[in-house]
């Protein structure tokens, strides 16, 4: 196998210099070179898909390939890594493939029961007639790699969130909407905009990993994080907030609710995702302390030493159309939540909600006071459970893939 590494490595070398120096015919033969290398390997993975796919005969409701769409491991663990684990632990059996694959991991790399994260190219797969595919307003052209495939559109957000070709993109979410086997909406305003091409779509919000969040409900960690401590130790009302830092985020509401409320320590997590935090001066305010980015099995942790959790969004169509990840994460560890007017998290009960910044710091006075309120904590308890991954999953095999 080092072997093999280091002629790989050479090939590519060697080809990298011909490019260079060689004239235009010389470039065309390297290239063809290193198609045929690639085709090979294709080949040796579909065998490795096919011995691996009799292995499994049987064992499983459904199989559904998730194409190429976020790293397995990137900085927020989100919808496609939480969907497919949960479908694998449901019944299916499930490949996710790497963007961009690692020739150094193995091809097929059992992930949890029934979830195979895949370092290989997406053709490997076109040896399967009629597959199931997930697939996002994103990554649609991905549909064309498949032999005749059965599309699972996940509908997740308002098509102006994401960057790109306006009209490409637009193009591509009208294709699946009319063109999918299932399609799934996130809020119930993507619902209703889905549904002016069709009748059948799912309603489907984000979810939860229960038991993973619940133990910061349960109080598990005696200590609190390295980082956090110091704030832990000043015996002041913590105010959370963790996921991304981008242009939805309400920099200026935090401000005016962290200069009116100097008493309280306001703690940020997660990744300065378009760079608009540091184009603010919120940093400069004492109170307010920016973390940085944590993995998602230490944020039930953290969570645990939240006295209020929040999600202080801008509000508006793009906003409105988000179910927030996190919602559910802290109804799991049963904080008391203070957010913005947002259409589809208002849906809850027990949520407060906060129209201006004097009205968001009165709203934390009051949630410091619910924090260990039985009945509220039992409220959370019982909305996070009966939004679970889990139940997610369940609804899609039953009411999507085995119609």
């Amino acid at each position: 196998m080092k072997i093999n590494n280091l002629l790989n490595i050479a090939t590519r070398h060697l080809f990298g210099i011909i490019r260079k120096v060689t004239p235009s015919p010389l470039k065309k033969f390297a290239r063809k070179i290193l198609r045929i290398k690639d085709s090979n390997t294709i080949k040796h993975h579909q065998k490795l898909l096919s011995e691996l796919l009799n292995e499994e005969r049987g064992k499983h409701k459904q199989l559904v390939i998730f194409p190429p769409s976020l790293d397995w491991d990137v900085q927020l663990f989100q919808r496609p890594q939480q969907l497919a684990l949960a479908l694998g632990r449901q019944g299916a059996l499930v490949f996710y493939l790497q963007p961009k694959p690692d020739r150094k991991q193995p091809p097929f790399q059992l992930i949890e029961k029934g979830v195979y994260l895949c370092n290989v190219h997406v053709d490997t797969f076109s040896i399967l007639t009629n597959p199931f595919i997930y697939l996002l307003t994103w990554n649609s052209d991905y549909a064309n790699c498949f032999d005749n495939p059965r599309i699972i559109y996940d509908f997740v957000d308002d098509i102006d969130v994401f960057y790109g070709d306006r009209d490409q993109i637009a193009r591509g979410h009208q294709y699946l909407l009319k063109n999918a086997h299932i399609v799934l909406a996130t809020a119930n305003k993507l619902v209703e905009e889905a549904k002016l091409y069709r009748s059948d779509v799912i309603y489907s919000p984000n979810g939860v990993v229960y038991e993973h969040f619940a133990r910061a409900a349960r109080n598990e960690f005696s200590t609190p994080p390295e980082d956090l401590a110091p704030i832990v130790d000043l015996n002041q009302p913590i105010i959370g907030y963790y996921g991304a830092l981008a242009r939805w985020f309400d920099y200026d509401l935090l401000k005016q609710i962290a200069l009116s409320r100097p008493h309280y320590r306001f703690v940020l997590i997660g990744p300065d995702y378009d760079g608009t935090l540091r184009k603010t001066d919120l940093l400069d305010i004492p109170n307010i302390l920016w973390l940085g980015v944590k993995p998602y099995k230490e944020l039930p942790h953290y969570l645990q030493y939240f006295d209020v959790a929040t999600i202080p969004f801008i509000v508006n169509e793009i906003t409105h159309a988000t179910s927030p990840l996190k919602l559910f994460e802290y109804m799991a560890a049963e904080k008391p939540i203070v957010i913005t007017p947002m259409r589809e998290s208002m849906n809850y009960p027990g949520v407060l909600i906060a129209h201006t910044p004097e009205e968001f710091a009165t709203r934390l006075d009051h949630a410091l006071r619910m924090k260990d309120d039985i009945e509220y904590r039992e409220l959370m308890r019982k909305i996070a459970l009966e939004n679970t991954w889990d139940e997610r999953a369940k609804v899609i095999l039953e009411e999507g893939l085995e119609k």
